[in-house]
């Protein structure tokens, strides 16, 4: 599937790597933020969608990677 956009499995596990590591940068600007955010929430549930396409188009990936 990944090669139907034009990316190899790699390149894909590559993306779900970046987009892992932003939805921990929202997550940690949450718990410090002095009041609700509602853009940023909507973002991060933006990154929580792609995060979950890349891992269906990523196929196997191991679980160290994920975390």
């Amino acid at each position: 599937m990944p090669n139907v956009f034009g990316f190899n499995e790699d390149e894909v596990k590559l993306l779900l790597v970046a987009v892992r590591h932003m939805r921990r940068t929202f997550a940690a600007a949450r718990k410090i933020a002095p009041e609700p955010q509602p853009a940023a929430d909507a973002y991060e549930k933006l990154y929580d969608q792609l995060y979950e396409k890349l891992r269906d188009m990523a196929g196997p990936v191991p679980e160290d990677l994920l975390e």
